[in-house]
C-alpha cells in the first residue's frame, strides 16, 4: 500500500490553488495586529478587499480574518477583527477569494468521511498489558478492525514472537461506545504468569476528520482534492465543472482500495 502524508493546510492550498483561488506570502518587518504588509502583494488598491486571510503557520497560526483594506499598492493589508498579536515575519499566511478557509476545511472533511471507508489505514499498539483474571481491556478504541494479537515475549522485553500469536478463537470485541477486547476465559487463561505483559495489536484505522493545520491526511491527496473540488463547486452552482471533478475523485477512489486482513474483527459497526 502506497503510503501517503499531508498536513491539511497543503491539501487546502492545492484545492485553492486548482481553483485559482490561493495567493501564499510572509508578512514582514513592520506588520502589526491590524495590517499585514507583504511587498510580493502589488495588485493594486482595493484588489484583496473582502478576501479570507489565514495565518496557515508562525504567529497567530491557526487565526482566519476578513481584508477590510487593501492599501499601497496592495501590499497592505488591514484586517478584522485584529489578530491576537502583532504578525511577524514568520507569520506565513494565505489568502482566498472564491471560498473561504472554513468552507476549504468542511469540504476536506466531506471528502475523507465520503472515502475513508475505502482507504483502511495500518494501525499498531502495544499499550495494553495484561492483568491476572481479568478479561476485558479497553484498548482498541482506535481501531475499526483488528487482525492479530501477539503476547510480549517477557515484561518488558518489548519482543514479540511467532509463539506469541493468539488463536483469533480466544478473543473477541464487546462493542459499544468504549468497544472492549475481550478474552475467552477457557480458551485463553490470563493467570500470574500473564501479568505484566504486553499486547502488540495490529489492525487497520480510517483517517479521521481534521482541524488543525498540521493534522496528517493519510489518504490518497488526489481524492480528497478532486472530491473537494466536486464538493465546492457543486454548492457554487458550476455543475459542469464539478462533475468533471467528481469524475476524477471517482477514478481516485477506485484506485485506493484497501482490502481487509484476514482473520479480521470489527471493532465498532460500520
Amino acid at each position: 500500500m502506497a503510503v501517503h502524508s499531508k498536513y491539511l493546510y497543503q491539501l487546502r492550498q492545492s484545492i485553492a490553488y486548482s481553483l485559482d483561488d490561493c495567493v501564499t506570502g510572509t508578512a514582514e518587518a513592520n506588520s502589526t495586529n491590524s495590517t499585514l504588509i507583504c511587498s510580493y502583494l502589488i495588485r493594486g488598491n482595493g484588489f484583496y478587499d473582502g478576501w479570507d486571510l489565514h495565518i496557515y503557520a508562525g504567529t497567530n497560526q491557526g487565526q482566519t480574518r476578513e481584508v477590510t483594506d487593501s492599501r499601497e499598492s496592495g501590499t497592505t493589508l488591514l484586517v478584522a477583527p485584529v489578530f491576537s498579536n502583532a504578525l511577524t515575519n514568520n507569520s506565513q499566511f494565505e489568502l482566498h477569494k472564491m471560498f473561504t478557509t472554513a468552507q476549504y476545511n468542511d469540504a476536506i472533511n466531506r471528502a475523507i468521511e465520503m472515502g475513508k471507508d475505502d482507504y483502511l489505514l495500518d494501525l499498531r499498539e502495544e499499550s495494553a498489558t495484561l492483568t491476572s483474571d481479568t478479561y476485558e481491556y479497553n484498548c482498541v478504541s482506535n481501531f475499526r478492525y483488528i487482525s492479530a494479537l501477539w503476547l510480549e515475549d517477557a515484561t518488558d522485553a518489548n519482543t514479540y514472537y511467532s509463539t506469541g500469536y493468539i488463536d483469533p478463537r480466544h478473543y473477541g470485541i464487546a462493542r459499544g461506545a468504549t468497544p472492549l477486547l475481550k478474552f475467552d476465559e477457557v480458551g485463553y487463561p490470563i493467570g500470574a504468569n500473564l501479568t505484566g505483559k504486553k499486547l502488540r495489536i495490529v489492525g487497520q484505522s480510517v483517517q479521521s476528520a481534521l482541524s488543525n493545520n498540521t493534522d496528517t491526511c493519510k489518504m490518497p491527496p488526489e481524492f480528497i482534492i478532486q472530491q473537494s473540488r466536486a464538493i465546492l463547486l457543486f454548492n457554487k452552482g458550476k455543475d459542469a465543472e464539478a462533475q468533471r471533478a467528481q469524475q476524477r475523485a471517482d477514478v481516485e477512489r477506485k484506485l485506493m482500495k484497501v482490502p481487509l486482513y484476514a482473520h479480521s474483527k470489527a471493532v465498532n459497526e460500520v
